[in-house]
């Protein structure tokens, strides 16, 4: 006769930890997080657990919840090296690479002889100078088309139009530097506007929570229209 299968509160934490582990492998992420959260609320200090549960929220995309059970890995275990690998990763994934590399390196720290971080920290500065290099290229060729369009508008001007506006060639050269300064200040507002939007996935999902203006707004209750003869009665009853 078969034994009955055990339901998830019969399971215990290594058995949870161990089914949440199968889901992963299997790329079944939302499974995996249901039994690790099933078994942190049994232990909420095992730091395995928020590991474990900080990758496979970092499989969903799910950048904030995976920081979050990130850190408290580290809250937990702060001499444990994965915690802030799992942390690096998180950062890395949201485009944080200065916070990705602090975190790597104190990874690395606690376990000198780990390839996979020492390869880590190579990938991350390899992606971290070309995006400078790429921001660097987006404000040069922003100012040369600036100045290609500053020199062009001086040409068509002097060759087309009858009263030409710049004459003086002070005035031709004054103009296609502003309009190149024009382009710098356009590449440099594209390139703060690209680092700005690094980390938004960490921020926290709406549906966390409702806003707190919203929470301390009370509907207020809709009384009753009453004629004059009722609210007279009502009144001597003793019900107004």
């Amino acid at each position: 006769m078969d034994e009955p299968k055990k339901s998830k509160s019969d399971l215990n934490i290594e058995e949870l930890k161990n089914k949440g582990n199968d889901c992963v492998k299997n790329g079944k992420f939302i499974e995996a997080v249901l039994h690790y959260t099933q078994a942190i609320k049994m232990d909420p200090t095992n730091y395995l657990l928020y590991s474990n549960r900080s990758f496979a929220f970092l499989k969903m995309d799910q950048h904030y919840l995976s920081l979050q059970d990130a850190n408290e890995t580290v809250r937990l275990q702060p001499h444990w090296a994965k915690g802030y690998f799992r942390r690096a990763e998180v950062e890395a994934a949201s485009g944080l690479y200065d916070e990705a590399i602090i975190s790597y390196s104190r990874a690395l720290q606690l376990d000198p002889h780990n390839s996979k971080l020492i390869e880590s920290i190579k990938s991350i500065t390899d992606m971290q100078k070309k995006k400078l290099k790429s921001n660097q290229n987006i404000i040069w060729v922003c100012t040369c088309l600036g100045l290609i369009t500053g020199i062009a508008v001086v040409i068509l001007d002097y060759s087309f139009t009858a009263s030409p506006t710049l004459t003086h060639p002070l005035s031709m050269v004054a103009f296609s530097i502003a309009l190149s300064g024009i382009g710098w200040a356009v590449g440099k507002a594209a390139t703060l506007m690209d680092n700005m939007s690094a980390g938004k996935s960490l921020h926290p999902p709406d549906d966390l929570g409702v806003n707190s203006k919203e929470q301390e707004e009370t509907i207020p209750e809709k009384k009753p229209k009453y004629s004059k003869a009722q609210a007279r009665q009502r009144y001597k009853q003793g019900k107004l």
